[in-house]
């Protein structure tokens, strides 16, 4: 398969050096026949003849330089005698026509034809215009194939996609998404959910130079924004097109990075900053197979595209593009994964691309394209200072998450390794609020709560985000602070979008209820399980009902919590705690059974289990294995 790709680029590109070779033959008849003017007048049929060959050169060269422009633009970073030849091949045509329009002209001049002639080259015109159109089409579909991404992106410089002008956009949080460039000053379209509750964000674009975008405009029922950046060079920018043809079963292409594209690394110095970061955003085919009807509480139909290979989170404000043109024809908002039985895999949910065409002109920013673009790659200092920051970013989300899943190492070598890295890390990059919420992280593991502390607060100064507070959060936790626990809960609250927004409100309800304002924390849980109705949430309603003394309810929410998820220890152990205080025969047997399950699938004893377990079995008369259950829980509890 590889060889017969290599032998059909090889032959293209000889097809296209024997095509400059005929230009340049024709371009010295004309330039011949200029100097050389004919005395005799032309007939009738050669008059034809030329208004016909001026009409079809005409067209084939304006066609010519839409098909090459693309590979026109990579010229400027590769220097290839292939493409030398593409860059003849663009400029050849419009000299040989204004030569032949020239020749022509003056013929027609000298020696004037009948007027029909100049009619049958006018209706020449839109003739070849509709065959060189289904020509190139069908070039097209045999240079492209939509199946699988190998074939999708074989060569970078080959694909008809908009690789350059996909941009990654980081929050100060650490949290990440894609846009697209509409315009070459600078403006950048992207997802509402990835920008929410920020003011500002950094931009990394695919030859790793990273800038601060500002959020200029908004539409959260849209689930869109318009990122601005300053930039002294003119940006590569996708091409609008229509998602109106959609139909079940149409073929699109997803462009941009996931989440898997942040990984550990070692920190980039001078010579190897170049490859620290993502230069060639992922190219995955998908297949709509559902086209959603229009929400009331939005109002816009979205469709809905799987695809043969996964693609993880991190692609929110990715152009969904058409796999023959490259167009984009939406933009990926969300998406969900599905493991029941008979459904599809991967649902990636996009809005066409019609809303961003009247967003756009509600703001009155129009796309806006620059064939002089030239996106600095080597050489340029500054630029290298920029790749190297972006590296730095990366490697600070990704230590940052390592550290929130209690990443530990007991290696005293490696944890002052790891020291370092944090605090080269922050030297190089003081500007971003995640460096300094990494380090009062790793102080934090260290137990060093006060400089955790001062940490937090710088990382606050710089601009608010969901790193920062989930840090004061615990600590306020570990420190049974529980007023501070609650206000850095609040503000979790208010910076988390919908997927975030349910686990912040837990946590506020954890800290409410540990502080003794069951009441809010009830009200609270009403509200979260609006959000979502899961085994974590009934659990949450169930221990806040247990602690009013409600037990009732809190019985039939943790029985639905366990029917939900029945898998879940801790919702068991919540259940057999309010049997045994609810009494009864029945009530403790049930206790006992689930105290018996709830054994087996926690990975941890919690502290009181034995104890509750030890008075079930007392309740029931059974003394011999309430003593055994008092032992087992001073055991777990030396």
């Amino acid at each position: 398969m590889n060889r017969l790709k290599s032998d059909r680029v090889f032959a293209l590109r000889v097809v296209i050096v024997y095509f400059d070779i005929l230009l340049c033959f024709l371009i010295g008849l004309c330039i011949w026949g200029l100097f050389h003017p004919s005395s005799r007048p032309p007939s009738l049929r050669t008059h034809v003849m030329a208004s016909l060959i001026v009409s079809f050169w005409l067209v084939l060269a304006v066609w010519l330089e839409n098909f090459f422009l693309s590979e026109w633009r990579r010229t400027l970073h590769s220097k290839r005698w292939e493409n030398y030849a593409h860059l003849l091949l663009l400029l050849l045509p419009p000299i040989f026509v204004l030569l032949m329009l020239a020749v022509t002209g003056l013929t027609w001049w000298r020696f004037p034809p009948p007027p029909f002639v100049f009619w049958t080259a006018i209706a020449a015109l839109p003739t070849f215009s509709f065959g060189w159109t289904q020509f190139f089409k069908w070039l097209q579909l045999k240079s492209f194939r939509a199946d699988t991404a190998d074939f999708l992106f074989p060569h970078r410089k080959r694909t008809v996609f908009p690789l350059d002008a996909v941009a990654s956009v980081v929050r100060h949080d650490g949290g990440y998404g894609n846009g697209f460039v509409i315009r070459y000053d600078g403006w950048i379209v992207t997802a509402y959910h990835v920008v929410a509750g920020e003011e500002k964000v950094w931009v990394a674009f695919t030859n790793g130079d990273l800038v601060e975008g500002k959020v200029v405009h908004k539409k959260p029922e849209w689930d869109m924004a318009l990122v601005k950046v300053d930039i002294p060079y003119h940006l590569p920018t996708v091409k609008l097109g229509d998602s109106r043809s959609l139909r079940l079963g149409s073929e699109v292409v997803i462009v941009g990075w996931s989440r898997d594209r942040v990984y550990l690394i070692c920190l980039p110095r001078e010579q190897d900053s170049l490859r620290c970061f993502p230069t060639e955003p992922n190219v995955v085919p998908l297949r709509v197979h559902e086209i959603l009807e229009p929400l009331d509480e939005k109002g816009f139909a979205v469709a809905s595209a799987t695809g043969s290979q996964h693609v993880g989170p991190g692609f929110s404000g990715s152009p969904l593009c058409h796999p023959r043109t490259g167009k984009v024809v939406g933009i990926c908002c969300w998406g969900t994964r599905r493991r029941k039985e008979g459904e599809v895999a991967d649902d990636h949910h996009f809005v066409p691309i019609e809303l961003l065409w009247r967003f756009l002109k509600e703001k009155r920013i129009f796309p806006k394209g620059s064939i002089w673009w030239k996106m600095p790659i080597e050489g340029d200092k500054d630029l290298m200072e920029k790749q190297r920051k972006c590296a730095y970013l990366l490697n600070c989300i990704s230590l940052n998450s390592m550290l929130m899943q209690s990443f530990s190492t007991p290696d005293q070598e490696k944890q002052r390794e790891m020291c370092q890295k944090i605090e080269e890390i922050v030297s190089v990059i003081p500007e971003f609020p995640l460096s300094w919420a990494l380090r009062g992280r790793w102080k934090f593991l260290q137990g060093d709560m006060e400089g955790a502390k001062k940490d937090v607060c710088k990382s606050l100064s710089l601009a608010p985000n969901m790193s920062a507070y989930e840090l004061l959060y615990e600590i306020a936790v570990k420190e049974s602070n529980l007023s501070e626990a609650v206000e850095a809960a609040r503000q979790l609250v208010s910076l988390s979008h919908f997927r975030e927004r349910v686990g912040s409100l837990l946590k506020l309800v954890k800290v409410l209820k540990d502080k003794g304002e069951v009441e809010e924390a009830l009200n609270i849980c009403k509200e979260i399980e609006e959000l979502e109705k899961s085994g974590r949430t009934l659990l949450t309603k169930g221990e806040v009902l247990e602690a009013m003394g409600r037990l009732e309810e809190a019985k039939r929410a943790l029985q639905d919590a366990i029917q939900i998820d029945p898998q879940d220890g801790l919702a068991r152990f919540a259940l057999m705690r309010v049997l045994v205080a609810l009494g009864g025969e029945e009530n403790l047997k049930e206790a006992v059974r689930q105290g018996i399950m709830a054994q087996v699938r926690m990975h941890s004893i919690p502290k009181g289990f034995f104890e509750t377990l030890a008075k079930a079995y007392e309740g029931l008369g059974l003394t011999e294995k309430a003593k055994e259950a008092c032992e087992m829980e001073q055991a777990l509890s030396s």
